[in-house]
């Protein structure tokens, strides 16, 4: 009786691990997939300013004071 108790306890602690396996390797690809994204919309956002600055009518100058004018 006690034999299947301990059983069924570790049947349950192999399936838990092996859940707990899967959702990590869920979680890692979700993690990596959203730090790929925030990557390319800074790439994005990076592209924006410097599209920006090229039709700006400012000098390099003009715009570092202006940025770094706080």
């Amino acid at each position: 009786m006690i034999m299947s108790k301990i059983d069924t306890i570790n049947n349950k602690i192999v399936e838990a691990r092996e859940r707990l396996i899967r959702l990590k390797e869920k979680y890692d690809k979700t993690a990596s997939e959203l730090e790929m994204l925030y990557e390319k919309k800074e790439e994005l956002e990076l592209e924006e300013l410097l599209e920006a600055i090229k039709a700006s009518n400012k000098t390099r100058a003009e715009i570092l004071a202006f940025l770094e004018s706080k």
